[in-house]
């Protein structure tokens, strides 16, 4: 889990986009580095690995984004889960942590982590978003459960 952290706040204070540190102590102070991640990647530990397999693939299959968004997207999605459920779903509830952090985002890095588990029209005008559910799918393994025939999600989408 150390390493996770490591990892995740190196590369978070490379961006160097306003409310870093804010979002780096709420990550601290929550369970983001040692909760499970429901059905998939259920370990002690489990969110911040689910986060780093998501940026992996993103940095590996989603050439032509700005590095910093492939970040933010894949470091943030589940935030939500962080906190008790409310009635709304995880990505509105990560959104909530970062403006409460005043962490600086884009209007593409919104919609991705706001919506990334949506069936909007918006998957097929943003990249970011489309790149971050494919990743998603892919880290949880429900695309392999979805379409086992197809295989692995990353070799059928570039």
């Amino acid at each position: 889990m150390t390493e996770h952290r490591e990892r995740i706040v190196a590369i978070l204070r490379d961006l160097g986009r306003p409310g870093t540190d804010a979002v780096i102590d709420y990550l601290d102070s929550s369970n983001y580095y040692t909760r499970g991640c429901y059905s998939h990647h259920k370990e002690r530990g489990g969110l911040a690995q689910h986060s780093i397999e998501v940026y992996e693939h993103m940095c590996a299959h989603a050439g032509g984004l700005p590095a910093g968004s492939i970040a933010v997207a894949a470091f943030f999605h589940d935030l939500g889960k962080t906190r008790r459920q409310d009635g709304r779903g995880h990505g509105r509830r990560s959104l909530d942590i970062l403006d409460e952090c005043g962490y600086a985002l884009t209007e593409d890095e919104r919609t991705a982590i706001g919506r990334h588990h949506d069936k909007s029209l918006d998957f097929l005008v943003c990249p970011l978003r489309r790149a971050l559910s494919i990743a998603d799918c892919d880290s949880t393994g429900r695309w392999k459960r979805t379409h086992p025939k197809l295989g692995h999600r990353s070799r059928n989408h570039r």
